[in-house]
């Protein structure tokens, strides 16, 4: 192409624009082509802006409906479930974070207080040590005390139980506020499968036996339960019942549900024959231990304890020996053996 041909092309180019409407000029047909496609461009442009600026606005209204819909006077919480349904789902850990937001605006929500309180307990008791146990439970407490203040709350009844059994779990020196709460819980017509065994319990760590006892039997009418027939069969035998404490613990072997349960009802019939020299049935208790338990050093203690009452010094010793090997600290055969 030649100087004065890129010239002239360079000046076409500049006319085919103009500056106040910036589209291009062509003469004839191309011209209109190009006028229809800027105001087709231009079209399509604010429509698009206006199908995004709708997408927009949905997507906020589906968002704001679906997600906030919990509102405490000038607090909003964001929440998919009521503390009910999370109570009913055992969802403790976000029951208590719910619960705690909740109570930061509002100290004395009854229903925060009751559900904080219920899922402090649940999650106590499901601790491996006391140390972790006690201070949700000591949370458990304060919450369900807070609650029982005010005129009116929700599930009454239940927060008396719930408080009985985090005080029983607290140990002996609460056991008058666990038979307190309990009862309490009882007299407002709430009655829960465990409610007479944990009235047993606490009455039985207190020292009344007979009061224990009468609650123990209650419950056994309710739920044949292999735990709660070996406690009655202890609890017999701190009375110094042992006909009743032998009924019970032979029960409790017979249901066969908990391996635990079977030994120690097995060791605590051995003993019982021990004391009432009855010791073949006494050897038979712990021969059995072992044949579920072959590393029971306990076993091989007292299988020596009941061979040296029946005057055999040899194999009293080899079954101490035996306990050492397995329990090298095992203080019983220590002492017998040195």
């Amino acid at each position: 192409m030649t100087v004065d041909n890129r010239t002239r092309l360079i000046d076409l180019l500049l006319l085919l624009y103009r500056e106040d409407d910036f589209y291009m000029i062509i003469p004839g047909n191309r011209s209109s082509y190009l006028k229809k496609k800027k105001l087709n461009l231009k079209r399509n442009t604010i429509i698009l802006i206006i199908l995004l600026i709708l997408i927009v606005l949905a997507t906020i209204f589906l968002f704001t409906k679906h997600t906030f819909f919990y509102s405490n006077e000038n607090t909003v919480v964001m929440e998919e479930k009521s503390l009910e349904e999370l109570w009913i789902d055992s969802n403790y850990r976000e029951l208590v974070e719910r619960c705690n937001t909740i109570l930061a605006s509002e100290p004395l929500n009854a229903e925060g207080l009751v559900y904080n309180g219920f899922a402090y307990f649940h999650l106590g008791v499901t601790q491996f040590t006391l140390e972790e146990q006690l201070p949700l439970l000591d949370y458990a407490i304060v919450n369900l005390r807070k609650a029982l203040l005010l005129k009116s709350h929700p599930l009454t009844g239940k927060v008396n139980y719930i408080l009985g059994k985090a005080y029983y779990h607290k140990g002996r020196f609460y056991m008058d506020q666990a038979i307190y709460h309990l009862e309490k819980s009882i007299k407002l017509n709430f009655i829960n499968s465990d409610s007479y065994k944990y009235l047993g319990l606490s009455y039985s760590e207190l020292g009344f036996y007979e009061k224990g006892i009468q609650y123990f039997l209650i419950a056994i009418n309710n739920e044949n339960d292999d735990m709660l027939l070996l406690v009655l069969g202890q609890t017999y035998h701190k009375l110094g019942d042992n006909i009743n404490a032998e009924i019970y613990l032979k029960r409790a072997i017979e249901l066969n549900s908990d391996f635990r349960v079977e030994i120690k009802s097995r060791f605590l019939l051995g003993k019982i024959y021990s004391e009432n020299n009855d010791f073949e049935k006494a050897e038979e208790q712990y021969n059995l231990i072992l044949s579920k338990d072959s590393k029971s050093s306990d076993a091989y203690y007292y299988l020596g304890e009941i061979y040296s009452k029946k005057g055999n010094t040899i194999k009293a010793r080899a079954e101490w020996r035996k306990a050492l090997e397995l329990d090298p600290s095992h203080y019983g055969a220590l002492l017998r053996l040195y």
